[in-house]
C-alpha cells in the first residue's frame, strides 16, 4: 500500500465545456431580469418581471436594478443572450436572403429561356442575371482637375456669358 506522501496530488482542472461552478450560475430571478434586458426592457422593468415589487417604492425598484444590471454575472448574460439573438438573426437573415436569391435566379433563366418569350424580355433577363452575378457593374471615373484662380475665372465668365445670350 502507499502511504500518503507517495500518492498522487490530483487537482481538478475545469475545461472550456465542463458546466459552470455554483458561483457563476444565476438564481432563477436574476436570469428572468437578464432576459428580459436583453428582450429590451428598461432595467425597472426588467427587474419589475423578474422581482415581486408591488411593497416598493419606483426610486427604490430603479435602484436596485440599476444595482443588479451591473453585477458581472448578469451582465455577462445579458452580453451571451445578445450574442446569441444577433446570431440566430444574421442566420436567418442569410437563409431568407439565399431563398430570395433563388426564387429571382428562378424567375430569371425561366424567362431567359421560356419559348413564348419576346427576344427583348430574354434579353434583359441575361442582363438581369449577368449584373446580379457581379459580370456587369457600373463603374464611376472622377477626375479631379486642378485649377489655378484666373483659370477658373475665366471659366465662370463664359459660363455666364452664354446663359446670358440665352436668357
Amino acid at each position: 500500500m502507499m502511504t500518503e506522501t507517495e500518492k498522487p496530488k490530483l487537482r481538478l482542472v475545469a475545461s472550456e465545456g465542463s458546466p459552470k461552478q455554483d458561483g457563476d450560475k444565476l438564481t432563477a430571478r436574476q436570469e428572468r431580469f437578464a432576459k428580459g434586458l436583453s428582450d429590451g426592457l428598461t432595467n425597472s422593468e426588467a427587474y419589475r418581471q423578474a422581482y415581486s415589487t408591488e411593497a416598493m417604492k419606483p426610486s427604490t425598484v430603479h435602484v436596485e436594478s440599476c444595482k443588479l444590471a451591473k453585477n458581472p454575472k448578469v451582465a455577462q448574460r445579458v452580453r451571451d443572450l445578445l450574442t446569441a439573438k444577433q446570431a440566430k438573426q444574421a442566420e436567418q437573415h442569410s437563409m431568407l436572403t439565399l431563398k430570395n436569391s433563388d426564387r429571382v435566379w428562378s424567375n430569371v433563366w425561366r424567362l431567359a429561356e421560356g419559348a413564348n418569350i419576346p427576344p427583348a424580355v430574354q434579353q434583359s433577363a441575361v442582363a438581369l442575371a449577368a449584373k446580379m452575378a457581379g459580370m456587369l457593374t457600373e463603374q464611376v471615373r472622377v477626375e479631379n482637375v486642378s485649377s489655378d484662380a484666373s483659370a477658373i475665372e475665366k471659366e465662370l465668365v463664359e459660363r455666364l456669358q452664354k446663359l446670358s445670350k440665352s436668357a
